[in-house]
Order: structure tokens, then C-alpha cells, then sequence
């Protein structure tokens, strides 16, 4: 289901690199299909190596190469990153956000209205692998959507649905 999928994260820090250690030990897709963007070279770098991903500084660049835009930033970084990428990301394109606070309707707001999110809380535990994420979507989030999230998070630990 993620194997022809694109993934980028938007912020390359640990919960970032939680959840691509996660996809990738569980096989989910290929490391030349995701892609780190961050405001510090020198860590898209330590993942590209770490990993072999593909990285960036440029969260434009990340969100227009992919089917699937993970926010993996601060909370007080979105809003910054939500006025950058508004207008930017396919309507059909899965947004899913792990961006403590920020609800759907705001991020949703700061796309331009994109309407295809899932926004998710997982805990410390997931940068271990042993994880629980609770999450939710909107109603236009397809099936085939909602199984690529789960799957996503799934990898952090636990599985569980939305």
C-alpha cells in the first residue's frame, strides 16, 4: 500500500526520524521513496546517511514531491510552515500531522483548505518502536488514505485504528 508512495516530513527531528526508522524496518516502502525537510542541513544529511533518504532544506520542494506530507515540526513552527505550503499541496494529497495541538480545522485553514488530514498524537514510546498513537481523520480521507496513515503509524508501535 506504501510501496509506489512518496512520503516527505516536514521537520527532520526525532519523531521524524522515529517514524522513518518505523516504515522502514517494517519494510512499508523503500528509502529512495521518503524524504526529510528541515531548516538544518546537517541533519537532513545524518538522515540521508543514517538512512538513505533523500533530504532537503526546502519544505516546498518535500511537499510537492509527495502522495503523503507528514508535519513533523513544533508547534510553534506550523503556522510558519503552514503559510509556506498554503496553496502548494495537491488536493489529493494525504496531509497527516503529528503536531502536538493544532487542530484539524487550523491546518486545514493554513493549507487553503485542503481537506485530506489525519492528525495523530503519538507518545515518547513511538521513538523506540513501542508506541501508541491515537489519531483521527477528516471525512475526506480515503480508505485506501486511512490504511497508508495506519500503517504509518502502526510502525511507531502498537498498530491500533483510527
Amino acid at each position: 500500500m506504501l510501496h509506489e508512495t512518496t512520503i516527505s516530513f516536514i521537520g527532520s527531528g526525532v519523531m521524524a526520524e522515529a517514524m522513518i526508522k518505523g516504515v522502514l524496518d517494517q519494510r512499508l516502502t523503500s528509502s529512495d521513496r521518503i524524504l526529510a525537510a528541515g531548516p538544518r542541513a546537517d541533519r537532513g544529511y545524518a538522515l540521508s546517511e543514517r538512512y538513505g533518504i533523500h533530504s532537503t532544506t526546502s519544505n516546498l520542494e518535500a511537499a510537492r514531491a509527495s502522495e503523503i506530507v507528514v508535519f513533523s515540526v513544533k508547534p510553534q513552527v506550523l503556522p510558519k510552515v503552514l503559510r509556506e505550503l498554503n496553496g502548494h499541496i495537491a488536493p489529493e494529497t494525504l496531509v497527516l500531522s503529528i503536531a502536538a495541538g493544532t487542530r484539524i480545522l487550523a491546518i486545514s485553514r493554513g493549507l487553503g483548505g485542503h481537506q485530506a488530514i489525519v492528525r495523530a498524537m503519538p507518545n515518547t514510546p513511538a521513538q523506540i518502536g513501542m508506541g501508541m498513537t491515537v489519531w483521527t481523520a477528516t471525512p475526506e480521507v480515503t480508505t485506501e488514505q486511512r490504511a497508508q496513515a495506519q500503517a504509518i503509524l502502526g510502525a511507531l508501535g502498537g498498530g491500533g485504528k483510527g
